[in-house]
């Protein structure tokens, strides 16, 4: 898919940016919260997707910021959680999540590959410090 050269310039451009995806919300028919988070490409792993092998971008995650409107939600059913079980029940092991924010990192990576249907897998996903705090600060 990317060659040494081709991610390091991708990575570059990626380095500057900040992106925007509307993820559905705990079930596809369910409402659409926005996240904001940027990623770099760290490597290339063959998976198996409908009976064939694939290459697939490895990428880490970095959730920035959610919809504001969300953020209550995070906090009540987060509870006492630290930061990794917030981001292990919410967003790592989360479908919904993950098929909707890699399939967002698909659609911004076909414009910097020539293959028909990039494919992305989230190798980490972290949360900024600072969205924690939002999130454990908001007032219910």
């Amino acid at each position: 898919m990317f060659n040494e050269k081709e991610r390091n310039q991708v990575n570059r451009y990626l380095s500057n940016e900040t992106f925007t995806c509307s993820i559905p919300f705990l079930s596809y028919d369910g409402p659409e919260y926005d996240i904001e988070y940027r990623f770099k490409i760290v490597g290339e792993k063959r998976l198996m997707s409908v009976g064939e092998y694939y290459m697939y971008a490895e990428v880490d995650l970095e959730i920035l910021d959610i919809q504001d409107a969300y953020k209550p939600y995070f906090k009540v059913m987060g509870g006492d959680f630290d930061k990794d079980r917030l981001m292990t029940v919410f967003f790592k092991k989360e479908y919904t999540f993950t098929y909707g924010i890699t399939r967002c990192m698909d659609e911004l990576l076909k414009y910097f590959t020539n293959s028909d249907y990039p494919r992305v897998n989230l190798k980490n996903i972290t949360m900024s410090d600072e969205l924690y705090d939002n999130i454990m600060n908001t007032e219910i």
